[in-house]
């Protein structure tokens, strides 16, 4: 396959796979018909979903193409990109490792975001093999640079942020790493929440905390 027949199929391939993660967060319950996002990295190219579109309306045809600078490369007639574009790429330009983002609003972690509390546990092992911690970052308005503007404090050592008033932030080598860290990071969010409600939360061991965030 030469290089141009060859790039056409990863692009057709990312541009599927974020039409089925951001389908499946829908369709689990981890974002609305409209809201949340999801892009991909392949080379120095961009490709994001479209703003204001029907989760299960998504076409290969109507994923954005960007450069890492945000200029956009190709659109369908009438589309633009998410709000959010400029966020995810300051995430690649921070991050070399990360190839794709997932961005919602799931309803436990997102609660956890509008009290400004970071996701922590010293009761739970699933946070702590998992993630250590998801971090809170201070309040940035949507759709500006001011959401982003504090994410080289806070993203080289989280595969997941928290956004203050606002949602969720997951990234990882692929598409399903981010969801699985998107899932993951909402059914943590919702055992604390369900554990405090019950009683107080026993702490693992020192020693045993120790070993599992290694």
């Amino acid at each position: 396959m030469d290089g141009q027949k060859r790039r056409s199929s990863e692009m057709k391939d990312i541009r599927t796979e974020i039409i089925e993660t951001v389908q499946k967060e829908y369709e689990t319950g981890l974002v609305t018909m409209y809201e949340g996002n999801a892009s991909a990295r392949v080379g120095d190219r961009v490709y994001i979903t479209p703003s204001h579109v029907a989760k299960p309306d998504l076409t290969e045809d109507m994923m954005i193409e960007t450069d890492l600078q945000g200029n956009i490369l190709r659109k369908k007639e009438g589309l633009k990109a998410s709000s959010e574009l400029m966020m995810h790429l300051e995430v690649y330009r921070l991050r070399d490792d990360v190839q794709a983002i997932v961005h919602n609003h799931s309803v436990f972690t997102t609660a956890f975001a509008i009290d400004g509390m970071d996701i922590q546990s010293d009761a739970l092992t699933e946070i702590n093999l998992t993630f250590g911690k998801i971090p809170c970052i201070p309040y940035g308005r949507p759709g500006t640079p001011h959401i982003y503007e504090h994410f080289k404090d806070y993203l080289k050592d989280y595969p997941a942020v928290l956004l203050a008033n606002h949602g969720l932030l997951t990234f990882g080598k692929t598409l399903r790493e981010a969801y699985s860290m998107a899932e993951a990071a909402e059914n943590i969010a919702k055992t604390l929440y369900v554990a405090k409600q019950l009683g107080k939360p026993a702490d693992l061991p020192e020693d045993e905390l120790k070993q599992l965030r290694k």
